[in-house]
């Protein structure tokens, strides 16, 4: 579209039906009024997006018990890693695409998509032969004993092989988000949901294949959401699709793969912290001690998608605001979205402890699992609402392009806060201070946001 249909488009307002996006003739408004609408369904996305790992330790525990629930939760750094990367460059062309909304550049915008896209593709390639060829040194490394690595080896071994089907359906998402198709986003993901179930039943229930029967069913659930988020994205009314935007641009690639960085760091920060904490609870409680914490990270793995959907899904409204320029809209997104967060965080906690007897007995863990991670669950009540004000910021930061300070949150908690609580609180706490380190951590890294977003604050009127 040639610069002077943008301009009179933009005077004509913004048709968000048509084209998905919230520009308006008075941007402060649009915004705001899109709030829920972008907010809501990706929470409810990235909650049921959480849920096909944790669809997988419904099965797993029930059929393989705490063996099982101890393997595929040594393997997930594994598959988080893939994940993460996935994750973050879906975010980063998201913000890309997003930000040169708001400057109303869409050739810029329809070059992010198409990028994007292909960069995807490279990642599904490397990462499958990569991690196909690494895996049997990785797995020992990350907690895989003589007991555990069988059962981990043959979860990741599918894992590699469909591992384009994942980062497509992760990847894929926050750039339709971006695109205005937030129920679109939500539809794929509730289909490959129920996708997901209905294959563990059968793959794992009625076919006995185990571990490996858990990652065929996720990675063709994933692969069916990938199929139908990509026409969603390429098949938009009014933008056109041309075999150009597909090819590297250098500039573009390099501003993806800028934004990605505290995304990234956002989403591997589960799996370095998964990874540590595997190996203390291996060390000071055996397999039963894995088997706990595996309880205990299903559960802040169905609490964390929710809180970070608010975060993920107001970015685009965040980067159409900074590209915009409008900085009154920014700022009242920040404060409804961060009390929406943690709000989220302090109800998700509540419920937790209400539900501590109930919860371990669900994914199968044995008796004396269930007691100590019902003992234990105390530590994510207390953890939710510093997680909620740390992530939402880091989500805030990327998507205003504040990179610095959004990588400080993003590494600095699996990097520093952890290791350091984790690696200390247990000398004099036993077990018990594997699960008090991490509401330590994240209650220093939420102090650390705190200080990131006052000084942020402090230089907005410059902008202005």
């Amino acid at each position: 579209m040639q610069p002077r249909a943008v301009a009179k488009r933009r005077e004509k307002g913004y048709n968000s039906k048509e084209r998905g996006g919230p520009m308006h003739n008075e941007p402060s408004a649009a915004i705001r009024g899109q709030f829920w609408r972008y907010a809501l369904p990706s929470m409810f996305s990235q909650l049921l997006n959480s849920c096909f790992i944790i669809v997988d330790g419904l099965f797993i525990g029930q059929n393989l018990g705490d063996a099982g629930l101890a393997a595929i939760n040594v393997a997930w750094p594994v598959v988080a890693f893939i994940q993460a990367v996935s994750l973050a460059v879906g975010t980063g062309g998201a913000v890309r695409l997003a930000t040169a909304q708001g400057r109303g550049d869409e050739a810029e915008a329809l070059t992010a998509r198409g990028n994007a896209v292909t960069l995807l593709a490279v990642c599904a390639a490397v990462l499958g032969v990569g991690l196909g060829l690494t895996y049997p040194y990785i797995l020992p490394l990350i907690g895989a004993n003589e007991e555990l690595y069988p059962l981990s080896a043959a979860y990741i071994r599918v894992v590699c092989l469909l591992s384009a089907c994942q980062v497509f359906a992760t990847g894929l998402l926050p750039l339709v988000r971006s695109a205005g198709r937030t129920l679109g986003a939500m539809a794929v993901t509730v289909g490959g949901l129920l996708g997901n179930i209905f294959l563990d039943w059968l793959f794992i229930q009625r076919f006995q294949w185990g571990l490996p029967g858990a990652a065929l069913a996720t990675g063709l659930s994933q692969g069916g959401c990938a199929l139908a988020a990509l026409p969603m994205l390429l098949a938009h009314k009014g933008w056109p699709l041309r075999l150009r935007q597909f090819i590297p641009c250098r500039p573009m690639v390099k501003g993806i793969l800028h934004y990605a960085v505290s995304p990234f760091g956002l989403s591997i920060s589960t799996s370095a912290i998964l990874l540590v904490t595997n190996l203390q609870a291996l060390r000071y409680g055996g397999t039963k001690g894995v088997a706990v914490y595996a309880v205990l990270s299903y559960v802040l793995g169905s609490i964390i998608p929710l809180i970070s959907g608010v975060g993920d899904g107001l970015q685009p409204l965040f980067s159409y605001a900074r590209g915009a320029r409008d900085w009154h809209g920014l700022d009242h997104l920040r404060r409804k979205g961060l009390a929406l967060a943690v709000g989220v965080a302090l109800v998700s906690g509540a419920a937790c402890f209400a539900l501590r007897y109930v919860l371990p007995e669900v994914f199968g863990a044995s008796a004396e699992a269930a007691a100590e991670g019902a003992a234990a669950m105390w530590t994510l009540t207390l953890a939710c609402p510093f997680v909620a004000a740390a992530r939402f910021t880091c989500s805030y930061f990327c998507a205003v392009g504040e990179p610095l300070a959004g990588g400080i949150l993003a590494y600095g908690e699996p990097l520093a806060a952890q290791p350091l609580f984790l690696f200390t609180l247990p000398l004099w706490l036993s077990l018990e201070g594997v699960w008090v380190a991490y509401p330590a951590a994240v209650m220093l890294t939420a102090a650390a946001a705190f200080v990131l977003m006052r000084r942020h604050l402090a230089l907005l009127p410059a902008r202005e």
